[in-house]
């Protein structure tokens, strides 16, 4: 498509879509109550949110909240040839938590209960490409892959990306079909593709044909392992006011010095959704966060320096990028590798995207990848190591790799997508 025919889409989806918030307290949440252990959905659905209390290997030990949501959902998109051209269709999708309006969210972006109309509204379009096995659609991804080990307890989705093919697609209101060329420029526009969209095409990007790893595969699942048997975080459900440093109003739930999140409520009207009126719950950072892979170029072979890390979330560690950072601005901007990304000769992606706006309120992150240019060895510690490309993509397949990780190597790589 062309970008100016592209940008005069986007620009009347905005103004199309329209979306009225208004803050209310949580004890007057329409559908929705609080009790001193959890913030609950009356109908038993969607998701709640419960206080823990957590204690590391170290024995430090910090609170806060996570979103239980145990359904999985399904994050799909539809691939289809146009003039011989591989497209994938996307949706303008509008969520209260969206900075701008609206986001390029994937084909099928839906929980079970939405799915499932829990809601009472109107039924999910295109869902039966992905529930259902028809000679005409080929799975080219099929992975139950993490969400954030920060914000939910132990939550997946399935990212999904199906090719339809001999079969007209009607492609209704709301909806573009975008060439990888499209999705190349899209990925540099700040908070306009969708998380839940970049996930699964992480999810999608192919092996290079050379790849000469540093690190044998079974030394990157050996540090794994050795880090599996070293990490623990111990959960413990408590009330509300029992959240060390928190403070708990009618307005919001928030940590004082600012290092976590709030949890707010909103009253939400829209114009284009299932259902035109509903209220929520949802997550605000205190600020902006920052997401950074340190790259090299060794034996002709992209490689990216990942860290092993438990997140209180989740029961193992993943891998996860070089550098992440929530609520940057209260963090310790001292770390040392963030020297790294202040060399601009060196950086080769630099692009804001912000998380998806159904759960979280209008949080973006700045992600970055810089390559080392020069060839000596920097001293990491333990839980650090080198990666290929294609071992990259294998971390993924096993769900190994962390969210935060997952959106950067497909930022860095969204035209390598089946």
């Amino acid at each position: 498509m062309q970008i100016k025919k592209l940008n005069n889409w986007i620009v009347k989806q905005k103004k199309k879509n329209l979306m009225n918030i208004k803050r209310v307290n949580l004890s007057s949440t329409e559908g929705w109550g609080i009790n001193s252990f959890e913030i609950f959905n009356k109908k038993k659905k969607f998701f709640s949110i419960r206080p823990y209390k957590f204690r590391n290997q170290n024995k430090k030990v910090w609170y806060h909240p996570l979103i239980i949501q145990k359904e999985v959902g399904i994050l799909g998109v539809i691939k289809q040839k146009i003039n011989k051209i591989d497209h994938y269709l996307l949706q303008a999708k509008i969520e209260p938590g969206n900075i701008d309006n609206i986001q390029l969210s994937p084909t099928v972006q839906a929980t079970k209960s939405n799915y499932l109309r829990a809601h009472g509204g109107k039924k999910t379009k295109y869902l039966k490409y992905f529930i259902k096995k028809k000679k005409e659609i080929s799975v080219l991804t099929n992975l139950k892959l993490s969400e954030q080990g920060t914000r939910y307890f132990e939550k997946s989705n399935r990212n999904i990306l199906v090719e339809v093919k001999n079969e007209k697609i009607e492609k209704n209101k709301n909806f573009i079909w975008l060439s990888k060329k499209d999705l190349t420029y899209l990925i540099k526009k700040k908070n306009l593709l969708n998380m839940d969209s970049i996930s699964v095409f992480s999810s999608s990007i192919k092996k290079e044909k050379i790849d000469f790893p540093v690190n044998k595969f079974n030394e990157v699942i050996k540090k794994y392992k050795y880090f599996t048997k070293k990490l623990s975080v111990k959960k413990k459900q408590i009330s509300f006011k029992e959240m060390r440093g928190w403070k708990n109003l009618d307005k919001k739930i928030y940590d004082i010095k600012k290092k976590f999140f709030s949890i707010i409520c909103l009253q939400i009207e829209a114009n284009s959704r299932e259902v035109n009126n509903w209220a929520q719950p949802i997550i605000s950072d205190h600020s902006w966060s920052f997401n950074g892979f340190l790259c090299k170029k060794i034996n002709k072979t992209n490689h990216y320096l990942l860290r092993c890390v438990l997140e209180p979330g989740f029961k193992k560690p993943k891998f996860t990028s070089t550098v992440s950072i929530k609520n940057f601005s209260y963090s310790n901007k001292k770390n040392k590798y963030l020297n790294f990304f202040r060399k601009k000769n060196n950086v080769e992606l630099d692009v804001t995207n912000s998380d998806e706006g159904g759960r979280f309120y209008k949080n973006e992150t700045r992600n970055m990848i810089v390559f080392l240019k020069n060839q000596k060895k920097e001293k990491f510690p333990k839980n650090f190591i080198w990666v290929s490309h294609n071992q990259l993509v294998e971390l993924i397949n096993k769900n190994l790799l962390s969210i935060e990780a997952r959106k950067l190597f497909a930022c860095f790589n969204i035209d390598k997508i089946k």
